[in-house]
């Protein structure tokens, strides 16, 4: 089946390349070693099997995030994924939907099908933004607003977002008079250690101004550095707030850390080295 015939912003997962069929050992690995721990904790197996399938889905999702934020080192995806190993495991962070959420988001603003979002990309990346705006927090309803905003304005603009856009912001802006939780949390001093740290090993990527090697899967043509960039600065704002608001679901932010400070070390240690599998 043809993903495309669905979904613009839909990324087939080909095994037979080398990297994409790393990642899968690596989801089944993660799987079955989650599995197994939750179970060594005195826990039923069903529950346990859950627990180890969301723990490799989570994982899986850290990797295809790092993808698109850094599409020109497909081996960097891989350092924020072994990061994400002790949270996902032993800490139980499995936020599979924010995580889908994020991912179509930045999909969405950088292209990296090379195509624009269709329209039932919209109006699934919609819906999914305010069921978690309304079951979470106004946060996921701004950003989405942020992001289809940029869409709406950016090179070959998707001008039906700046719709969707506003139509986001009013959905968060009313989440936001009805539960009015905006304020900022105690920061930790492990928390401002990972703000800190997040900040300065992300940000030189966001500074990069190389014009990006990759292709747009569908185009063949290269992919769009502005876009890359405000992918960029949308996740990196996106982390922080999870990291500084004091909202049940801040949890997200270490996975998001693992991501920015996983690209930022694979770039000081490894660079533009070719690395092969």
């Amino acid at each position: 089946m043809d993903i495309y015939r669905i979904s613009s912003i839909g990324r087939p997962l080909d095994p037979g390349y080398p990297t994409n069929r790393l990642m899968i050992r690596i989801s089944a690995i993660v799987l079955v070693a989650a599995s197994l721990f939750h179970l060594s904790l005195n826990n039923t197996i069903s529950i346990s099997i859950i627990y180890g399938i969301t723990a490799g889905i989570s994982v899986f999702l850290v990797w295809a995030i790092s993808r698109e934020i850094d599409p020109d080192h497909e081996i960097a995806a891989f350092v924020p994924v072994i990061l994400s190993f002790i949270p996902v495991i032993l800490f139980g962070i499995h936020p599979v939907l924010p995580l889908l959420w994020l991912l179509l988001l930045l999909r969405i603003v950088d292209r990296s099908t090379g195509l624009k979002a269709g329209i039932f990309d919209t109006i699934a990346v919609f819906l999914l933004s305010v069921f978690l705006t309304y079951q979470m927090t106004w946060m996921f309803g701004i950003l989405a607003a942020t992001a289809f905003f940029i869409d709406s304005r950016a090179s070959s603009p998707n001008k039906v977002h700046l719709i969707a856009s506003i139509l986001m912001l009013a959905a968060s802006i009313f989440s936001i008079s009805i539960v009015n939780n905006t304020a900022i949390a105690d920061i930790s001093l492990m928390e401002t250690t990972a703000l800190l740290s997040m900040a300065i090993l992300f940000i030189p990527s966001i500074l990069d101004s190389r014009k990006l090697k990759s292709k747009g899967d569908m185009t063949g043509e290269s992919l769009d550095t502005l876009r890359v960039k405000m992918g960029k600065i949308l996740f990196l704002i996106t982390a922080i707030l999870f990291l500084l608001i004091d909202i049940e679901y801040a949890h997200l932010w270490p996975l998001l850390w693992c991501v920015a400070a996983g690209i930022g070390l694979y770039r000081i240690l490894i660079g533009d080295r070719p690395v092969e599998l």
